[in-house]
């Protein structure tokens, strides 16, 4: 008897620790340290370029579905299958490519809805915002336009074979395009009205304007997408952004309109002011103005020479950028500092995938050390 009940508590013990396990993968909402550390492993595939590599005992939580072949800004993403069928879709970061790199800095701002012009019938329509002021950074866009094309036809085949929860991922630029393309999945809800998609952005620049970020965080209700950054990563921080008043900010607005209030003022008092207020306005203006001819018109021109027969949507004179998302602030502490001394490896260290695992291990507790 006693043998017996010892033998059905080790069963018990051991079937909850099978949940227990079972659980700590579960599709849920919410920041996960685990799953983000999972979802940085997974990333970190794109360095091996192999080619037929299928990544055959790569991670124990994931089986690999899918690679795509290099397209648009030099962008390509992975596909793969968690153990409780939840689709995961990484997308690669920056590359040495020029394509990538002229992606970055190619900052123009382009309506979030729109169509993209491949070449003759061949068409992009796509629905980032239910906003209509709202905008998106033009290289990337580029570059999801491309991923978004070739994903289209994999997504409804996933669909249609019963699979509804969804995971997209990346760091650096791949954490931008992260943005634009959970952001079309959602809009897709006529299309695919049950799915659920979650999103880590990894040291993702700002991808939008404020509009955007707006509608997005609507959308995601701050439990389906996290932007996460280390403090002192410099990629965070761009594009540099520039509030132009008319076009940036809601109406009706009393700033926008203070020559009215500066009026009510005495005459010295309203010269004063009305100077300052029209230097402020025009310094903004002035530099918006640049942004769009130095990194909107002439990379467009050098973008429209790999790609002859791209249009876009005419761009908007913004460059607000912002970037949407709960956000997840790593801040270096003391042991990070003494890691850093020991591993700087150049100029983009804290922008690496180890500097991120190790703060991650410092404030979170995770299952595994990835430092």
């Amino acid at each position: 008897m006693r043998a017996a009940f010892a033998w059905s508590i080790l069963l018990i013990i051991k079937s909850l620790t099978v949940l227990a396990q079972g659980d700590s993968y579960r599709f849920k909402t919410g920041f996960d340290p685990n799953e983000y550390a999972d979802l940085m492993h997974l990333n970190e595939a794109f360095m091996d370029t192999i080619a037929g590599n299928r990544f055959i005992d790569y991670d124990p939580n994931f089986s690999f579905l899918y690679r795509s072949p290099s397209m648009g800004m030099d962008n390509t993403y992975d596909i793969w299958k968690g153990k409780d069928s939840t689709i995961v879709v990484t997308l690669r970061g920056t590359t040495a490519d020029t394509k990538s790199l002229l992606a970055d800095f190619y900052c123009a701002m382009i309506p979030a809805n729109g169509k993209i012009v491949f070449g003759e019938n061949d068409t992009l329509a796509y629905k980032l915002s239910s906003l209509e002021n709202a905008t998106v950074h033009a290289g990337w866009l580029i570059g999801f336009a491309f991923i978004a094309r070739d994903f289209k036809p994999k997504l409804d085949s996933l669909y249609g074979d019963g699979y509804r929860k969804f995971i997209v991922a990346g760091h650096s630029q791949g954490g931008a395009l992260c943005y634009y393309l959970s952001a079309w999945m959602w809009h897709l809800n006529e299309i695919y009205p049950d799915i659920r998609v979650k999103t880590y952005a990894s040291a993702s620049p700002k991808v939008g304007n404020m509009y955007f970020a707006y509608d997005y965080d609507n959308t995601t209700r701050s439990i389906w997408t996290f932007s996460v950054t280390n403090s002192a990563d410099l990629v965070p921080e761009t594009p540099f952004t520039t509030q132009v008043w008319e076009t940036d900010m809601n109406q009706p607005n009393p700033f926008i309109n203070m020559e009215e209030t500066f009026k009510k003022l005495s005459f010295l008092k309203r010269i004063m002011m009305k100077k300052a207020y029209n230097k402020m306005r025009n310094s903004a203006n002035k530099s918006s103005a640049a942004y769009q001819k130095y990194l909107g018109d002439y990379l467009y021109k050098w973008t429209q020479n790999i790609y002859p027969h791209l249009e876009l949507p005419q761009a908007v004179n913004t460059a607000y950028f912002v970037r949407p998302g709960v956000p997840i602030s790593f801040v270096p502490n003391e042991a990070y500092r003494q890691f850093f001394d020991k591993n700087n490896d150049g100029p983009y260290f804290h922008h690496s995938f180890k500097a991120y695992l190790f703060l991650l291990n410092e404030y979170y507790e995770t299952s595994k050390k990835n430092n």
